[in-house]
């Protein structure tokens, strides 16, 4: 009797210690494929794959303000979501080798060196921010793992530059002629999105007596541009081989357009000159940007997701080309961490 009053007590007391255990926050060990020591990777209850996307949308912006101590507040914001920065060293160890035919094309064209890291490009301007959690997806529970690529400098993802532009002529109407045009193309599925900014409707509120009707016969423009891009991807943990396999890739890019015009000239009427203007800017995002159901049904299938923007084409004064800035788009986040 006296065994049995034990045996239950011991009994009790483990299914008390399990109960304790199971309401810490859950870490997992996972091997990097290569047979080198495990790295812990922490599973969070708190992350929220769409709040993290736009804390690291805003955290791009402040980048681009020149505001450091905003970024590093949303630095902090994102850490409290179960995110964290990492190198794209890392990024190998946690997804597994790199493609064969990127280092095949860096012997083709003759840019590698045994001397430069893989991971120099990633390493001076790409911020890589990792998050891990579980999702139900038809009734089963998948280890994901969310990456996203975002510039933390110029270079790979961030690109800017200026120009000036001007159109002289016969006269025409202050509400013709387009002083802004910005198109973005998608790759999947095939779309637009445009955004047109006229000659009336930069400056009709600042000249006041401009009128849409109003006859223009000189304008000069100079625009200040830059264009952010933003990488995710989605990665299905892979038990076969113990490590994370692609499951979808996607993208999103903002351009920010400054303009100034320096001269304006009115048919029989005033000239103009030092006409500030505000800044343009707006987000654009591919289809289904971040749909984690997408990667982890083409990740059975044994493929991946893939939607991106693919270039963001910013014309002028009488169509003149300012910039067709052509995106990175990578399908794998390793692909931004080869030299290039």
């Amino acid at each position: 009797m006296k065994k049995g009053r034990n045996f239950r007590k011991t009994m009790c007391f483990i299914m008390a210690c399990s109960i304790m255990l199971s309401s810490y926050s859950v870490s997992i060990k996972a091997e990097d494929g290569s047979g080198d020591e495990c790295s812990e990777e922490k599973i969070s209850s708190l992350a929220d794959f769409e709040a993290v996307d736009n804390l690291i949308e805003e955290r791009v912006d402040a980048l681009a303000e020149g505001n450091m101590n905003r970024y590093r507040k949303l630095s902090e914001d994102l850490e409290e979501h179960g995110c964290e920065d990492i190198s794209a060293k890392e990024v190998q160890k946690l997804t597994g080798k790199a493609p064969e035919d990127l280092l095949k094309s860096q012997y083709q064209n003759r840019t590698y060196n045994s001397g430069i890291s893989l991971f120099s490009a990633a390493s001076t301007n790409v911020t890589f921010t990792k998050v891990i959690t579980k999702v139900k997806y038809k009734g089963k529970k998948y280890k994901v793992m969310k990456i996203t690529a975002s510039p933390k400098d110029l270079g790979t993802l961030y690109n800017t530059g200026s120009v000036t532009q001007s159109y002289k002529g016969n006269s025409i109407k202050a509400e013709a002629p387009s002083l802004l045009n910005t198109v973005a193309g998608f790759v999947a599925p095939e779309s637009k999105a445009i955004q047109s900014i006229s000659l009336f409707f930069a400056v009709g509120g600042v000249l006041g007596g401009l009128k849409k009707t109003t006859q223009i016969e000189k304008v000069k423009v100079n625009y200040t541009w830059s264009v952010e891009e933003v990488c995710s991807f989605i990665y299905i943990y892979d038990k076969r081989v113990r490590n994370y396999g692609i499951g979808a890739s996607y993208n999103k890019a903002k351009y920010i357009v400054a303009m100034n015009i320096p001269n304006l000239k009115v048919k029989n009427g005033k000239r103009y000159s030092d006409i500030e203007q505000k800044k343009y800017s707006k987000w654009v995002t591919a289809p289904n940007y971040g749909n984690v159901n997408n990667a982890i049904r083409y990740f059975k299938k044994g493929s991946a997701y893939n939607s991106w923007v693919y270039n963001i084409k910013m014309s002028g004064c009488n169509g003149k080309n300012i910039r067709n800035v052509y995106l990175q788009h990578p399908s794998t986040a390793m692909q931004l961490g080869y030299w290039n």
